[in-house]
């Protein structure tokens, strides 16, 4: 439709390799909604006739509801697609839609649309894992366990202190989601395909229901998409943090160390094996966090020597970020439901606080400071008595014959500096993150409380 009359006719197979119709199915509701806004302009502002935009607007909306129509057309793009099927129910009435407008800004502005409502679903999804979370952890707070540097036993910790630090990091990219949602949330409409319109466009009121803001420049409104390589990469790197925690999960419901029983509708079995229960899940987040670096490292590059202005190399980029940004939302959902029926074995968690000596920084530190003697000493001495001991018993047995101290679990946990595992710290940060949980999500809410509901 477009190419017709400066080009001429085109054969399949070069519109094949040319067209985005497949891609665009991720679009077309964005994109329908995009042309609604346009066309409720134009008629508002009287740049076309009344009724003529009311015939158009009364068409788009019947495809909002069915669109899967403009999936049998022959188009390079579903922009094209969409125009060819209302002049199939329009007929000239239907190139009223095209003035004022350029794919390019409509492209954006679908593209900016979808991230947004992906982001919010997102960020949905992020704060009731937190929530989770920290419910969870209030039923932990004495709960030993060995906390692990190198995959060694090396400190006492808690589990509640353990899902605090997943919750801790979370908040921290619910954060990094709400800066992408907010650069997310302008208008690219009314830019034109690149230079703007000779038509006197009202680009705030263009932005309407779908945006908060609009972009100013018009360069920069149609041929930016830092937005999504934004956006991905803060979802490559929680994908990244999540497939460390899958591990954790996988090692942890391991026989060897049996700390959790995970769900059975995480599992999966052998084919030959009857007995086994296998991490499912958790083993295809890890591999997800491996995955989407692939699709981040190809979004960047295609985007990455591009001349200034669209090209139609973006098209190409926009199957990445959609894996990228769907994919990642899959993945905190599972992990939500996961943590929320997860169940924890603690005396085995406090079986092997009690047969590692995990307790030996502390017994150097209290020597330490009761002897008044530089740490490194003390340090040696206490390395030289775990290596003697056959035991964590003989150990600590040693250590209070030489030193006249004696350190339980219960000590061990209850430090004093702000962030240990100590319960009453532990308890504090909860109260915190609680409070902190119910401003992201009324931060949210500012977004766009229609895509709340």
């Amino acid at each position: 439709m477009y190419r017709k009359n400066l080009l001429g006719d085109i054969n399949s197979e070069i519109l094949s390799y040319i067209s985005s119709m497949e891609e665009d199915k991720e679009l077309v509701e964005e994109v329908i909604e995009s042309l609604i806004s346009h066309v409720k302009v134009l008629t508002s502002q009287n740049l076309i006739p009344k009724e003529k935009g009311e015939k158009i607007l009364g068409e788009l909306k019947n495809l909002l509801k069915d669109p899967s129509p403009l999936f049998k057309i022959e188009a390079e793009d579903v922009h094209e697609a969409i125009e060819i099927y209302l002049k199939d129910k329009l007929g000239e009435d239907e190139g009223y839609l095209a003035l004022g407008k350029s794919r390019n800004e409509h492209v954006a502005s679908a593209l900016r649309l979808k991230a947004k409502k992906l982001l919010i679903e997102q960020i949905k999804e992020m704060l009731a894992f937190r929530r989770i979370l920290l419910e969870k952890a209030k039923n932990y707070l004495n709960t030993i366990m060995p906390a692990f540097t190198h995959l060694q036993p090396a400190q006492p910790s808690t589990f509640a202190h353990y899902l605090c630090y997943i919750e801790e990091t979370l908040a921290t990219y619910t954060k990094a989601l709400l800066f992408a949602l907010e650069i997310v949330n302008n208008s690219p409409l009314g830019a034109g395909a690149v230079g703007g319109t000779s038509v006197s466009l009202d680009r705030k009121k263009l932005a309407g229901e779908l945006f908060d803001g609009i972009i100013f420049n018009s360069i920069n409104a149609t041929s930016n998409r830092d937005f999504l390589g934004i956006a991905c990469s803060i979802d490559v790197n929680l994908s990244i943090f999540l497939s460390r925690i899958a591990e954790d999960i996988v090692v942890f419901s391991t026989p060897q160390f049996n700390y959790l029983k995970l769900p059975n509708e995480h599992l999966a079995t052998s084919s030959m094996m009857p007995q086994k229960r296998n991490p499912a899940t958790m083993e295809i987040a890890r591999a997800w966090g491996a995955e989407s670096i692939g699709h981040l490292v190809a979004l960047l590059t295609i985007l990455k020597g591009l001349p200034t202005g669209y090209n139609l190399d973006m098209q190409e980029a926009n199957k990445h970020a959609f894996k990228v940004l769907k994919r990642t939302l899959e993945t905190l959902r599972i992990f939500t439901d996961l943590f929320a029926k997860i169940e924890v074995n603690e005396e085995n968690l406090l079986r092997d606080a009690k047969i590692f000596p995990i307790l030996a920084t502390d017994i150097a530190e209290k020597v330490a400071l009761m002897s008044e003697r530089p740490y490194r000493e003390v340090y040696s001495e206490i390395a030289k008595l775990v290596k003697e001991s056959e035991s964590v018993e003989e150990f600590y047995a040693k250590a209070r014959e030489k030193y006249n101290v004696k350190i339980s679990l219960d000590d061990g946990i209850k430090k004093p500096v702000i962030g240990s595992p100590n319960p009453e710290k532990v308890r504090g940060y909860i109260e915190t993150a609680e409070k902190a949980l119910e401003e992201d999500f009324n931060k949210l809410k500012l977004f766009d409380i229609k895509l709340l509901i």
